[in-house]
């Protein structure tokens, strides 16, 4: 069986507790990552994802949300404390350990020393490469996929994926897949003002016509409306019920994401993602 230390990330993007959320945003930004290790004097006490950020703004109304990002300390939004493996232990005892505390990556740790980070994306090279054929997708992937349609607004789907603990909401018509909004989506766009050229849509209300008359509109408000159909992913990559867990991973790492929906006569079956092969490879049955 591999081991974490054969698939860890050697290099630990990390801050310090006294940073701000702006300045991890623009490691995030730079790196292409989704979380950073925080240190207090030297040593890892803590982690701040995306997902922290969100919900720690999103959540009651203390005096300090309404602070600029840049004066905001990662003290307020980090998760303390980390659950850590050895990098001697091997891939399946870390898949396992990340579905019990519910997180994506482990900080790898030997005699108080920080080796590095295994995430679930550095466990789905080890699924490509040693669980070939052990599961058809259809086995793996969620058939209850969270859904919204083009014209739903990115609150509503902040919304749902915090009701519901996901990462991404696939955008529909009606059964056919054309596009998706991911959590890092949500994060851009809560962390910057609207100086990305989102059009201006113009609210108008009717007035009830006179007899005999065209109807009259009177204008109300103009604001950016920012829906789904705004800022979704619109090149779908999607896999088949049939084809291998396997070649899924593969596909997900070399494009860079987190999830393909599964399709099948351009209906939208289900969904695999990270966690599923995460799952997949917790099981009990072994890779080659």
């Amino acid at each position: 069986m591999p081991k974490v230390e054969e698939y860890m990330t050697d290099e630990v993007v990390a801050a310090t507790t006294n940073e701000t959320i702006s300045h991890v945003r623009n490691l995030l930004l730079k790196h292409n990552i989704s979380r950073v290790i925080v240190l207090q004097d030297g040593k890892p006490r803590g982690m701040v994802t995306k997902k922290d950020v969100l919900r720690r703004l999103a959540a009651g109304d203390a005096p300090w949300k309404r602070r600029p990002l840049d004066k905001i300390t990662l003290s307020r939004v980090m998760t303390p404390g980390l659950i850590t493996i050895p990098p001697e232990a091997d891939v399946k005892a870390a898949a396992r350990l990340m579905l019990k505390e519910n997180i994506s990556s482990l900080p790898v740790v030997g005699s108080n020393t920080l080796y590095g980070i295994l995430t679930k994306t550095d466990l789905l090279r080890a699924y490509r490469e040693h669980y070939q054929g052990a599961f058809k997708t259809r086995e793996l992937m969620t058939r209850k996929v969270i859904t919204a349609n083009r014209h739903h607004t990115l609150s509503h789907i902040a919304a749902l994926m915090m009701e519901k603990g996901i990462g991404r909401v696939v955008i529909v018509d009606g059964r056919k897949p054309i596009g998706i909004v991911t959590a890092s989506d949500l994060f851009f766009v809560n962390l910057e003002d609207y100086k990305r050229g989102i059009s201006k849509k113009r609210v108008t209300y009717v007035r009830k016509p006179k007899v005999a008359t065209r109807p009259q509109y009177r204008y109300v408000q103009t604001f950016p409306l920012v829906v789904a159909e705004d800022f979704m992913a619109t090149t779908l990559i999607t896999t088949t019920q049939a084809s291998d867990a396997a070649d899924a991973s593969g596909v997900m790492l070399e494009e860079g994401i987190s999830s393909l929906p599964v399709v099948a006569e351009d209906e939208l079956r289900g969904i695999i993602t990270k966690t599923d092969i995460v799952r997949g490879m917790s099981s009990q049955k072994r890779g080659r």
